[in-house]
């Protein structure tokens, strides 16, 4: 059986082929320990398949059912947690983000809208040289919103409030503060009651502690002319709705869909978080950020870094494909599935790669 799915015949030969040369590249090319991939194109084919290790001290196989922590992926859920108390009348994207949390430079100007859709130019925490040290340094340390304000106050913001696109995390941090006080209940229990219980996402959780579900592949971090370090058991605190939760392969191919057809959503909402700012434009590719979502030459979902590991979510409504890698070594900087699960998509849909990679 496929992950969480009916039995898909697989790919031909030739395409079994390419995707196992895309992903052994990457694997190769970043020393990741170990992968899993899934990819489903009604019609066409699918290819599951778990490579490498999930742990280097027993050598344990990478497996399928393998809990991982999807990092940024969070953002996706918290934005669609928030688009939904705005369905229920609890909140206007246009509300101010001083309403809710006071002492945010521009706050007074910044709306919800511009915090979800990364044009708000408040300044990334995690950009903070100290924090990034004290956490490296120790990976259980907490972290809260007063403290994430407090780094936000001692920077210059970025930009003028809607005059410009960057990714940031400090956005996705207060937007899951914000989507707590809205709906009074507590940021992980929002996200269970108006998102994973409908969709039937059981294998998927916005934790409180450093502990892993099982099965879990352990995370890792490369050191140079060292071991991997170990870095499975972190805090959630330091992420919160920028990056905190955790889910399975099979669980993520639920969310892809839902995600990038919101329908969990109203057509009001749905349209607002499909409206677009470019964050980076190449020759042949073109990323673009929504109100949680990214559209990469028109394949949407969302990817995520973290200490330990990396993740990557992709849809194409036109063809109800599925791409879903995750891999277990990966720092703060971009998420190491990110590029090959990309190149999946420019294998598989050259249309909308016109330009190649």
């Amino acid at each position: 059986m496929t992950a969480r799915g009916a039995r898909t015949p697989q790919f031909n030969a030739p395409t079994r082929r390419a995707l196992n040369t895309i992903i052994a590249s990457a694997m190769g090319a970043a020393s990741q320990p170990g992968m899993v991939v899934g990819v489903w194109v009604p019609g066409r084919g699918s290819y599951v398949r778990a490579m490498g290790t999930s742990d280097l001290a027993t050598g344990k196989p990478m497996s399928i059912k393998d809990h991982f922590r999807i990092a940024s992926i969070t953002k996706s859920f918290v934005a669609v947690a928030i688009l939904r108390l705005v369905d229920q009348h609890k909140l206007s994207l246009d509300a101010h983000l001083a309403t809710f949390i006071p002492g945010i430079p521009q706050g007074d100007k910044i709306t919800i809208a511009q915090v979800l859709g990364m044009t708000s130019g408040i300044y990334d925490y995690v950009n903070d040289p100290a924090l990034v040290k004290a956490q490296t340094r120790n990976p259980l340390r907490g972290l809260t919103l007063k403290d994430v304000v407090a780094i936000i106050r001692r920077h210059q913001p970025m930009f003028a409030p809607g005059s410009n696109a960057v990714y940031d995390n400090s956005n996705y941090y207060l937007a899951g503060a914000i989507a707590a006080k809205v709906s009074g209940e507590p940021l992980a229990r929002l996200i269970k009651t108006e998102i994973l219980d409908p969709l039937r996402m059981t294998h998927t959780s916005y934790p409180s502690t450093s502990a892993m579900p099982r099965p879990f592949s352990r995370g890792y971090i490369p050191q140079p002319n060292f071991a991997m370090r170990d870095i499975t058991s972190t805090n959630p605190s330091f992420a919160a709705g920028a990056g905190a939760m955790i889910s399975t392969l099979g669980d993520l191919r639920i969310w892809a869909k839902a995600l990038a057809t919101g329908s969990l959503l109203s057509p009001a909402m749905r349209a607002a978080q499909r409206q677009t700012h470019v964050l980076v434009k190449s020759r042949t590719v073109t990323l673009s950020y929504g109100l949680g979502l990214t559209d990469i030459n028109g394949l949407l979902g969302h990817d995520g870094a973290i200490d330990g590991y990396g993740s990557t979510i992709l849809y194409l409504p036109s063809r109800r494909a599925t791409i879903i890698m995750l891999g277990n070594s990966n720092d703060f900087g971009a998420p190491v599935p990110l590029i090959p699960s990309v190149a999946i998509g420019a294998y598989l849909f050259p249309g909308h790669f016109p330009k190649g990679l």
